[in-house]
C-alpha cells in the first residue's frame, strides 16, 4: 500500500497535529510501520501519552488506509503527502511541517525549490508609499536574479511582491489560509487567477475551506517553511509578518527587515526586528548578496518512497555531473528539445516556454541540467544562450 495512505489516515487522527506526527514518523521511519506497531511501541514517542495512545489503537482499528486514501482523492485529486516526489523537501525539514499539502497552478515550481532560492516577502495590509515602493523594488531585483518569490496572497505588501514578482517575469508561490479555490480577500480574484496560470497556489486546507482567524497565523510557518530566507518590508508593532519572521528565526532561516521612520507606526515591527538581530536591508542588492554568501540548508529529505521518481530534480544524477560538455547525443528527446530553442543570442525564460508550450517549472528544470552540463549559460534577468 502507498505510504501517502498512511500519512492520510494518521493526519486526520484525533490528537495528532503536524509535530506529533512527524515525531512519529521519525521514531518507526516509515508511518506504515508505526500504524502496524504494538500500542505500547506508540507510548515510546515524546508527547503519546496513555490516554492518547489508546485513542490512536482505537482509531486504527476501524479504519482502512488504503480505503480511505480512494474516498479521499475522489474528493480532493490536488494534494500532497511528504510520501510524495513533489512535497517540498525544504519544507518538510521544519519541526511541523503540513502532512497534506493542496495545490493548484505550476506544480513544477515546488521541483525547482531545491535548485532556485527563494525568498518569503511579507508585510503590513495596509503600506506605505514607501513601504510599496521597496517592496517592488526588493522583489523585481530578487526576480531578475532567478530567485523565487513566496508570500502570503494578503492585501498590502503580499499583493505587491507576488504581483511585481510576475511582471518581472519571476516565479511565485503563494501560501492560503483558506482553499486553493477559494478568493481572498475578494480584491485579489484577478492576481489569484495569474498566480494559478503562472505560478503555484499552496494550502494546508482542502479545497472549499473558508477563511478562518486561525488559519492565517499558522499559513505563516508554511512561508517561513519554504523560503531560505525571510524579509519583512514594513509591518507594525503587532502584525502577523512578525509571526512570519519569528519561525523563520526558529527555523534557522535568515531573516531581513527595512529600516523606516521612527514617525511611521508601520515600521515599528521592523525596527524591532532589527534591534534582535534581523540583518538589515540597505539597498536593493543587499538580499542578493546575501544569498550569494548562505550555506545551503541540510534539504533533508521526507521518508517518501516516491524520492527516486523521474523526473524529480532531487534525484537527478545530472545535478553531480562536473560541468563539462557531454555527446550531444546522450540528452533526453527533451532535453534536446530545449537545447534547440535556445541559441547564440541571449533567451528569455518566458520566451522559452511560449515556444515550447510546456509548464514553466518543467523547462526550468530542464535548463538547470542543461546548465550543469555546460551545454547552456544562464544570464542575469532568467535569460539563457548557448553555452
Amino acid at each position: 500500500m502507498a505510504e501517502r495512505a498512511y500519512w492520510l489516515a494518521w493526519a486526520q487522527a484525533y490528537g495528532l497535529g503536524p509535530i506529533l506526527l512527524k515525531r512519529l514518523c521519525s521514531h518507526f521511519g516509515q508511518l506504515s510501520a508505526a500504524w502496524h506497531a504494538d500500542g505500547a511501541d506508540l507510548l515510546a514517542v515524546e508527547g503519546i501519552g496513555l490516554g492518547l495512545g489508546s485513542k490512536l489503537v482505537e482509531y486504527r482499528q476501524r479504519v482502512s488506509p488504503g480505503e480511505l486514501l480512494a474516498r479521499y482523492e475522489q474528493q480532493h485529486p490536488n494534494f500532497w503527502t511528504p510520501a510524495d516526489a513533489e512535497y517540498p523537501a525544504l519544507l518538510y525539514e521544519i519541526t511541523d511541517p503540513p502532512p497534506l499539502l493542496f495545490y493548484r497552478g505550476q506544480t513544477e515550481l515546488a521541483r525547482a525549490l531545491p535548485v532556485m532560492p527563494s525568498v518569503g516577502m511579507v508585510g503590513t495590509r495596509h503600506p506605505s508609499d514607501y513601504g510599496q515602493k521597496w517592496t517592488r523594488r526588493l522583489t523585481q531585483q530578487l526576480a531578475a536574479h532567478d530567485v523565487m518569490v513566496v508570500s502570503g496572497l494578503a492585501k498590502g505588501v503580499d499583493r505587491c511582491a507576488h504581483q511585481q514578482t510576475l511582471d518581472s517575469g519571476g516565479l511565485t508561490i503563494a501560501v492560503l489560509g483558506t482553499g486553493v479555490d477559494q478568493i481572498y480577500p475578494l480584491g485579489n480574484r484577478d492576481l489569484h487567477d495569474r498566480i494559478a496560470h503562472h505560478g503555484l497556489l499552496l494550502s494546508e486546507h482542502p479545497n472549499g475551506t473558508p477563511p478562518d482567524r486561525a488559519h492565517f497565523p499558522r499559513r505563516n510557518r508554511i512561508i517561513a517553511g519554504l523560503s531560505r530566507a525571510v524579509v519583512v518590508t514594513e509591518a507594525p508593532a503587532r502584525s502577523g509578518a512578525l509571526i512570519t519572521a519569528q519561525l523563520a528565526n526558529d527555523y534557522g532561516r535568515d531573516v531581513f527587515a527595512l529600516p523606516g521612520s521612527l514617525d511611521n507606526p508601520n515600521s515599528a515591527g521592523c525596527l524591532e526586528l532589527i534591534n534582535q538581530g534581523a540583518q538589515l536591508i540597505l539597498n536593493d542588492m543587499t538580499l542578493i548578496a546575501a544569498l550569494g554568501q548562505m550555506p545551503q540548508l541540510s534539504q533533508g529529505q521526507p521518508p517518501g518512497e516516491a524520492r527516486a521518481e523521474k523526473g524529480d530534480s532531487r534525484s537527478d544524477p545530472s545535478r553531480n555531473r562536473p560541468a563539462t560538455t557531454p555527446p550531444v547525443p546522450e540528452l533526453s528527446a527533451a532535453m534536446a528539445q530545449v537545447l534547440a530553442a535556445i541559441t547564440d543570442e541571449p533567451t528569455a525564460l518566458d520566451a522559452l516556454v511560449q515556444q515550447l508550450a510546456q509548464p514553466t517549472g518543467e523547462v526550468l528544470a530542464t535548463l538547470v541540467q542543461l546548465e550543469l552540463m555546460g551545454l547552456i549559460t544562464q544570464l542575469p534577468g532568467m535569460r539563457y544562450q548557448r553555452g
